[in-house]
């Protein structure tokens, strides 16, 4: 009984073990329809259909990403009633407050001379509870800014894919902004 034992010993330990591979996600997102979301406010823009549209208030809409746990909010300023540069200076503190987990921060501008649109997206890479971040105006009269919010830890390197499939959806967004 001990040699069998022994035996099995040597046989099973001599193995070579065999490394695993490497485990990815495969996470795949639909490829977006847009459709145009309108409001009582002065914009207008196209919009994932993914996404579904809800008014939270007079000029202030959440997009929301079911199938992604996320929520896309917007908020629209008439800059008759705000200071544009009050409300630079709140989505400074905005980054600020959200950037503290920050690695890095990736900005990208737009501009559309054509439709009078100016904006700026931000990217914060690093464990935030809100990573994507962007305002557009057209630096008189309109004035809408936008932060991204999942239900969920915040772990950016989990939820860098749908950081990035909505991204697209705010470039989108940029694309398509009119002022009414």
């Amino acid at each position: 009984m001990i040699r069998l034992v022994i035996l099995a010993l040597i046989v099973l330990g001599c193995q070579t073990p065999t490394p695993k591979p490497k485990a990815q996600l495969d996470l795949a997102y639909p490829t977006p329809k847009y459709k145009p979301l309108t409001s009582d406010c002065a914009f207008a823009f196209e919009y994932n259909q993914l996404a579904v549209p809800e008014t939270l208030s007079a000029c202030s809409v959440t997009l929301d990403y079911d199938a992604l746990n996320a929520k896309l909010y917007l908020t629209y300023f008439d800059l008759a009633e705000s200071s544009l540069d009050t409300l630079l200076l709140d989505f400074d503190k905005r980054l600020k407050m959200f950037g503290k987990q920050a690695v890095q921060i990736d900005e990208s501008a737009y501009e559309n001379k054509a439709q009078n649109v100016l904006g700026s997206c931000i990217i914060i890479v690093g464990d935030s509870p809100s990573n994507l971040h962007f305002f557009s105006t057209d630096a008189k009269r309109h004035y809408l800014t936008g932060s991204l919010l999942f239900e969920a830890v915040p772990n950016y390197d989990s939820l860098s894919p749908a950081i990035a499939y909505i991204k697209n959806d705010v470039q989108k967004l940029f694309e398509t902004l009119h002022w009414d």
